[in-house]
């Protein structure tokens, strides 16, 4: 579907493409109650449904090493969901509800950091890590817990961390998680599932090693 999308968007032109399904701009800030509404009575549905999914599959992607437990879980929702519809199990309608509540979800993390205090960067390794010690601390405990985890990260890394020369340092970051990890009081038995997925959520945020310095 993707291929032949931007097939279509090289040879006809991103706007030509997009006008003739009545969508206005490439931008998931379109999915709102209105647009499903409008979606239901407009012709080019397949051609919509088609472009709006590759729209948010692409904020997805770009969103996902920000927060990989979160945004893949999005990823997750909407590939099922596609299948139900390729399946002819749901209607199209059905489809873009899906898609107008993940662009709520989206929009509501700005929310959420705000309210635990953490965040964008604190709040990825939350997310990562809370479905397991959810159970084990509560809300101020965890956070607490979490923003001694990133800037124990943060002050471990160091330039090409993440490349195969380089093992000397990740295995820095792991025990300095692990330590951090097991002063907090997590049960030795979860530490390395704990670590690992502290480590995945490093890689993926703090590839680029320091972080580069964005024009103001």
């Amino acid at each position: 579907m993707r291929e032949l999308l931007d097939r279509s968007i090289e040879s006809k032109g991103v706007v030509d493409i997009f006008a003739a399904a009545g969508i206005e701009k490439a931008d998931i800030s379109i999915l709102d109650e209105q647009f499903l509404e409008d979606f239901k009575t407009h012709e080019q549905e397949n051609l919509r449904l088609k472009l709006l999914a590759k729209i948010l599959a692409d904020e997805i992607r770009v969103r996902e090493k920000m927060n990989l437990a979160k945004y893949r879980s999005f990823k997750e929702m909407l590939e099922q969901t596609l299948q139900k519809y390729h399946n002819r199990a749901i209607q199209a309608a059905d489809v873009v509800r899906v898609m107008l509540d993940i662009r709520k979800d989206i929009d509501n993390e700005a929310a959420r950091s705000k309210a635990l205090n953490l965040t964008p960067e604190e709040i990825a390794f939350y997310d990562a890590v809370a479905a397991n010690v959810a159970n084990l601390f509560d809300e101020k405990t965890l956070c607490d817990l979490i923003r001694d985890v990133v800037q124990t990260v943060k002050k471990n890394l160091k330039v090409d961390w993440t490349q195969p020369h380089r093992e000397d340092v990740k295995a820095g970051v792991r025990a300095a998680v692990k330590t951090v990890l097991r002063k907090r009081g997590v049960a030795k038995e979860r530490l390395d599932t704990l670590t690992d997925k502290v480590i995945v959520q490093a890689e993926a945020l703090f590839k680029e090693w320091p972080l580069p310095v964005l024009a103001a």
